[in-house]
């Protein structure tokens, strides 16, 4: 990879990464940048991101897709159900170990391949399944701290989610950016009535986050989606999946590198080797799965 690519590569990584502080801060108003904030909504900010994205991509929608069955299910699971849970995880867990937790996705994505699509797994992938489940394992395993953990299962829940739309996706045929498009415009009516439902006073909680917040929403429709996206899908297009898909571990790492040093996230024993464990298992997930499928599969696989 030359060095103009690995830079532009690392600045994605870089957003994906920052990201987990950006919607801790939107939903929860932490860090303290603008008195009074409290955070929007979990529901109604995850509606409007996706109202966001369908109104960005809308011309990227047509021709429509056939079967469209397959792309709504795989639209709701990688939109609606991924990012409601993991907004209502941030609400408890802290951006670091929600970033290890949420690399289950990969793992998760091997076993309902071997499952629904008769993939073939040998022990090398099977040792870095265990290795990341043991890792999140400690990050979750904090018995006196039942919020947090409370926290960190709901983002389990989110990276199974990931991982169900990514094997739907494989009988979708589109390109990422109508693939986004599909995503947002499948899921903000259903995170609508959620919201609608079970919350209150969401016009009034995101309002007093004033231009902060609406930065805050641009940055995951624009940058996290449409930029982060669009360049890794170019980067998947010129070089190897196998080695694309390591590299985006950068993302997580500067992840609970961004909750240290921006929102203050404590570091414990636990953490490193939690952490340490369960990112080079997906590694090793990552690169050895990459080796077996198509580059396009690789490209569809969700992110924060």
């Amino acid at each position: 990879m030359s060095p103009r690519h690995f830079f532009l590569f690392f600045l994605v990584c870089l957003v994906w990464g920052v990201n987990f502080v950006v919607a801790k801060w939107s939903v929860t108003g932490q860090p303290v940048i603008v008195p009074g904030f409290e955070g929007s909504p979990p529901f109604f900010f995850a509606f409007m991101r996706h109202l966001g994205l369908y109104a960005c991509l809308a011309p990227w929608l047509f021709p429509i897709p056939r079967p469209i069955g397959p792309v709504i299910l795989t639209g709701l699971m990688m939109g609606a159900v991924q990012y409601s849970l993991m907004f209502l995880a941030l609400q408890f867990a802290t951006p670091s170990s929600l970033a290890i937790t949420v690399q289950l996705t990969v793992p998760f994505m091997t076993i309902l391949s071997v499952i629904f699509l008769k993939e073939k797994v040998r022990w090398v992938r099977i040792t870095g399944m265990g290795m990341a489940f043991v890792g999140v394992g400690l990050v979750i395993a904090k018995p006196g701290e039942l919020s947090l953990t409370f926290g960190l299962l709901i983002g389990v829940g989110a990276a199974f989610a990931a991982a169900a739309g990514s094997i739907l996706v494989k009988k979708v045929q589109m390109g990422v950016i109508q693939m986004q498009a599909w995503i947002g415009l499948v899921s903000f009516p259903p995170l609508l009535l959620a919201t609608l439902l079970f919350e209150h006073d969401q016009l009034a909680r995101s309002v007093a986050g004033g231009w902060t917040f609406v930065a805050a929403l641009g940055y995951t429709i624009v940058l996290v989606n449409i930029f982060g996206h669009g360049v890794y899908y170019l980067m998947l297009k010129r070089y190897d999946a196998s080695l694309i898909a390591p590299l985006t571990l950068m993302g997580p790492l500067i992840g609970v590198l961004s909750g240290v040093f921006i929102t203050g996230d404590a570091i414990s024993w636990q953490m490193i080797v939690g952490g340490l464990l369960a990112l080079g298992g997906v590694g090793i997930v990552a690169a050895r799965r990459a080796r077996t499928i198509n580059p396009a599969e690789v490209m569809q696989r969700p992110r924060p």
